[in-house]
């Protein structure tokens, strides 16, 4: 059980990470111009309502069984939530702040990160937070295609008609569910803190 949890968050965290990394980069590029954001909002939306299961069914058609297929879908359904916060939270910038660091000569990059992201950051981490407690939710389905976590032990308790595997494994992917929404709601507290002390 405990393995299957580690699995299960390390899922999760790799899934949601490697959309961060693309999602939070693309949105200050993109946040300044609406045309090219609207028309990859609308991408990213198009591909967020595709529904969980038949994704998954093409994936492992190309990819195959396991947690890369897995690892792709949680990706691709926590792309939206983190870019379109991301987009929000730096549109929501006075402008004034953004003309003081354009005043001091700072080059574009280091206006991303010592100005604008910080003052974004709470908006990103509520995207990173909406896509973590997706995530959580979309991993456990990676059990039927051959992801590890409680996905496994949930299908497995399906497939043998186990009441005890099916409560251990719902047990576990809410408690994961609490813990994310806690520590992330916690961290969002904070920083707004920080922002406005």
């Amino acid at each position: 059980m405990i393995a299957a949890i580690l699995a299960h968050i390390a899922l999760c965290a790799l899934g949601v990470a490697v959309a961060a990394t693309i999602a939070v980069p693309a949105a200050l590029i993109f946040a300044d111009r609406p045309k090219a954001e609207r028309s990859l909002s609308a991408l990213l939306g198009a591909l967020y309502t595709v529904p969980s299961l038949a994704l998954l069914a093409v994936l492992v058609q190309f990819i195959g069984l396991g947690n890369t297929s897995v690892e792709v879908a949680l990706v691709i359904y926590a792309l939206y939530a983190i870019f379109r916060n991301s987009v929000t939270g730096l549109r929501s910038i006075p402008p004034e702040q953004r003309e003081v660091a354009a005043a001091l000569g700072l080059p574009r990059w280091k206006r991303w990160l010592q100005v604008e992201l910080p003052l974004a950051l709470p908006a990103i981490l509520s995207g990173l937070r909406v896509a973590t407690l997706g995530s959580i939710a979309l991993a456990t389905l990676g059990g039927y295609v051959g992801g590890s976590g409680l996905g496994t032990i949930i299908f497995t308790g399906f497939a043998l008609q186990n009441q005890s595997m099916l409560v251990q494994g719902a047990i576990g992917v809410v408690a994961i569910a609490l813990l994310a929404e806690f520590a992330f709601r916690s961290l969002e507290r904070v920083v707004r803190l920080r922002a406005s002390g």
